[in-house]
């Protein structure tokens, strides 16, 4: 294979390394002025302005720095919205399942060597769900909720799957979810993220399409940020929900038993004799990975 051709995966994977470094960059210097400008405006900053500025500063003032450095690489598929391969309301149910019970599983293993960390050296962290406690239930819908399902699929799963699906299913698969947790600046979230999202991934390339993605997106942050936060401090409520939610990833951990005899991803293509260290020694890749080591370091030592 021409050394040019090999070559390619590694600027494609690089430039978009830099796009989620600048998207990053400009969208916490972003927030960080609005945030600023909020105070000096205003004696009361909710956490509900909080959230909106948020997401404003990564989808309106980050995201387009991303768009202006993914225009150098070639689009070599249509943004995959509408399936190509419909599925049924049981068999996306159980799709939906094998995510969570993903989800939980990773987040278990984390929150439990988190604790360990935490206990051994005495840091405290940050707390997404105290921050979600403090928001009003509309804005967790739509801020927590509603946004990055659709926002985030968009980006982690629609556009790097124009970007990335020329080198094969495997490398789009395992990338968009690396990207996708990392994009989400610290540990706790980092893991269970990347499981989700090479699921997710594997959906869009069997279905063909993001639109399931969205909904179990949308499902397991609804579930975490308003239902899990909302019910109280309730025995018989929570002792209900902890039931239901055993339940759900058990059944999630039987449908992925079934899944795993039938699925099946594309071989790669035009990628170099060594495509992990290709993705990840490159310029772009390494000012990203560095840029996600900081933010878990500030994340781990912010509740000091």
């Amino acid at each position: 294979m021409p050394q040019k051709k090999q070559n390619e995966f590694a600027v494609a994977v690089g430039l978009l390394g830099l796009g989620f470094t600048g998207m990053t960059l400009v969208s916490l210097i972003g927030c960080s002025l609005m945030t600023m400008a909020a105070v000096w405006t205003t004696n009361r900053v909710t956490t509900d302005l909080l959230m909106l500025l948020n997401d404003i500063s990564i989808y309106g003032l980050g995201l387009p720095v991303l768009l202006a450095v993914g225009h150098f690489l070639p689009d070599n598929a249509a943004m995959p919205l509408r399936p190509k391969r419909a599925l049924r309301p049981f068999t996306f149910a159980r799709a939906a399942a094998v995510g969570y019970a993903g989800c939980m599983a990773a987040s278990l293993v984390t929150n439990l060597a988190l604790m360990l960390l935490r206990t051994l050296t005495g840091l405290q962290g940050n707390s997404l769900n105290s921050t979600v406690e403090e928001m009003s239930p509309w804005a967790a819908l739509i801020l927590v909720s509603l946004v990055p399902a659709v926002g985030e699929e968009l980006v982690f799963r629609g556009y790097l799957y124009r970007k990335l699906i020329r080198f094969g299913q495997l490398p789009y698969v395992l990338l968009s979810a690396f990207f996708f947790g990392s994009f989400h600046g610290n540990l706790e979230q980092f893991f269970y993220a990347f499981v989700l999202g090479c699921w997710l991934g594997y959906l869009v390339c069997r279905t063909g399409s993001v639109f399931y993605g969205m909904l179990i997106h949308l499902f397991i942050n609804f579930f975490s940020s308003c239902v899990l936060t909302g019910v109280g401090e309730g025995a018989v409520i929570n002792t209900l929900l902890g039931a239901g939610i055993l339940a759900l990833a058990g059944w999630g951990f039987v449908q992925f038993w079934d899944f795993r005899r039938r699925m099946f991803v594309r071989p790669a293509t035009g990628l170099p004799q060594h495509p992990v260290r290709a993705a990840l020694l490159n310029p772009g890749m390494l000012l990203w990975i560095v840029a996600f080591v900081a933010m878990c370091v500030i994340n781990l030592f912010g509740g000091t």
